[in-house]
């Protein structure tokens, strides 16, 4: 087995195993298909083992190809930054940092914390991919997501840089025109504007003396917590919304706090990028940004919280 695996043999690889057909493959490659699979088996034999399964209708990474797969997206991007970084090392750090984020929290970072970051290093440009999905960083070609809650990614390493809770809350209007709610009892007589995963949402709240799990009947149900807001500024009912999407619109009066001490579960807030990743001088700068602004990502709500 030879000790070098050279790197167009890999690029070749990854793309296959990205499109899983020869054909595409090659096309984006700018090859022809018997040349792809000439390389391709090249690589098999410097490996000595099988990493796709071909036949007639379908083409599979075996076990072996899976693990190359990770590996060698890794390499290459490291290839690729590495470039990058002596081609600009008189220049200063430029070039692309591609995010994640879900869309509530895209939003919130897009106001308060890359306008700034853009400030300081204008030369790097941002692209931002919203989504309630947790995107694959190596299949999507992601530097680094922001997530709420526990990362089930082992391949990837996780920075926490913050907190997140809920709270419960309802217009003016709603209150004003429906039966007072002291307690959870009588919150259980009220409708709901849900932020829809799977089904009717139970919510578990949080208080000073336990945790209780509510469920009240949907009025609303949706999959983006920009529709649920809209819909409990309508009047629609009660919503338990994340606290730094409702936090200004408390403090203008066009939201109040239902129950104010009483919220969610704390969920913590990560910054994940790739195991085995030499970040390029891009990304250490904009985790560096995050670490001194770690303040912003205190979003959690207590009875002492403004608002």
């Amino acid at each position: 087995m030879s000790d070098i695996i050279p790197l167009h043999l890999l690029q070749y690889f990854v793309c296959t195993a990205d499109k899983l057909n020869f054909t595409q493959a090659s096309d984006s490659l700018g090859i022809t298909k018997s040349k792809l699979s000439k390389e391709i088996r090249k690589l098999e034999k410097l490996i000595d083992i099988s990493v796709l399964e071909r036949s007639s209708r379908v083409v599979r990474l075996t076990e072996a190809g899976q693990l190359l797969y990770q590996r060698a997206v890794v390499l290459l991007e490291d290839a690729n930054h590495l470039r990058h970084d002596i081609q600009t090392l008189h220049h200063g750090v430029s070039g692309r940092l591609a995010l994640a984020a879900s869309p509530a929290l895209g939003r919130y970072i897009s106001q308060f914390l890359l306008p700034t970051f853009k400030q300081q290093w204008p030369e790097i440009s941002l692209t931002l991919k919203l989504s309630y999905d947790f995107e694959n960083l190596f299949q999507q070609n992601l530097d680094m997501a922001f997530r709420i809650g526990r990362n089930l990614d082992q391949n990837l390493i996780q920075r926490q840089i913050g907190l997140s809770n809920r709270v419960l809350v309802a217009s003016p209007s709603y209150l004003q025109s429906h039966a007072p709610i002291t307690n959870l009892q009588e919150l259980r007589q009220h409708k709901s504007v849900q932020f829809f995963e799977s089904g009717q949402q139970t919510w578990t709240l949080c208080y000073r003396s336990g945790t209780e799990q509510v469920l009240l009947d949907p009025a609303f149900q949706c999959e983006d917590f920009e529709s649920v807001l809209h819909m409990v500024e309508a009047g629609a009912g009660i919503a338990q919304l994340p606290w730094f999407i409702v936090k200004q619109k408390i403090s203008n009066q066009t939201l109040q706090l239902v129950l104010p001490g009483i919220v969610s579960p704390t969920l913590p807030i990560y910054v994940v990028y790739r195991k085995g990743y030499n970040k390029p001088a891009k990304l250490q700068k904009f985790l560096d940004w995050i670490e001194a602004n770690q303040d912003l990502f205190n979003l959690v709500h207590t009875e002492n919280s403004s608002g």
